[in-house]
């Protein structure tokens, strides 16, 4: 009697351990799934270290977006020594909101060299990324007040971003009308005259860029 009743505990241990294995697997796979890909800049224009020196340095050419004041603003009306863009959208679940966290350190680190650089988030979404959405974001992710937000039309956001190796993609939207983008990751640092100088591989830590930075203005 006490045998079979060990039996019957160790069965019910055993299809609870096999039903919570299933289920985390079924989790790690839904979650594998639903996680847009992103689109990273092509291997040869990457350093083992992260940081690619872009020389000679490329002239950009300047255009005009919509800022998240619902302001009309150009490249040339950044003020700064240096401009970091990144390129991203608001419903992006991780990769953008990781990276405007990794320019608020980037801004905590250079100290007084702070202002010396423009920070730039070019949305590749402009259908759901108005300025009031842009404005809301930025104030959630506490970078609103230095982050300059840019969204327009997706014939102006491909023709921009084809000048930095950008590319994305919109994905087909759910029942629901929501849709994810696949875009490139990383930042893209413009000197005074918006002279292409640095690419910034995404997942490099924030330090490492702001030191590189740093030299730079300070040289």
């Amino acid at each position: 009697m006490e045998k079979k009743q060990n039996h019957r505990i160790l069965f019910s241990v055993i299809t609870i351990l096999i039903t919570a294995i299933v289920g985390i697997s079924i989790y790690i796979a839904y979650l594998f799934l639903s996680t847009p890909q992103t689109v990273y800049a092509p291997e040869y224009l990457l350093d083992d270290d992260g940081i690619t020196e872009i020389e000679p340095p490329l002239e950009m050419p300047d255009f005009t977006l919509t800022d998240q004041y619902n302001e009309s603003i150009n490249l040339s009306d950044l003020d700064g020594s240096l401009s970091l863009i990144t390129f991203g959208f608001t419903h992006c679940p991780d990769v953008c909101p990781i990276t405007l966290g990794e320019m608020r350190n980037i801004r905590e680190d250079l100290g007084n060299l702070a202002d010396e650089l423009d920070y730039v988030f070019v949305s590749v979404d402009g259908e759901r990324d108005t300025p009031d959405v842009l404005s809301t974001y930025f104030t959630t992710l506490r970078v609103d007040g230095f982050i300059t937000g840019m969204t327009g039309s997706e014939s102006q956001l491909r023709t921009i971003s084809e000048s930095y190796g950008v590319e994305f993609i919109y994905n087909e939207p759910d029942q629901l009308g929501n849709y994810t983008v696949d875009h490139t990751a990383g930042m893209f640092l413009l000197d005074e005259n918006h002279n292409w100088i640095r690419r910034y591989r995404y997942g490099i830590q924030s330090n490492l860029i702001a030191d590189d930075i740093r030299q730079i203005l300070e040289n």
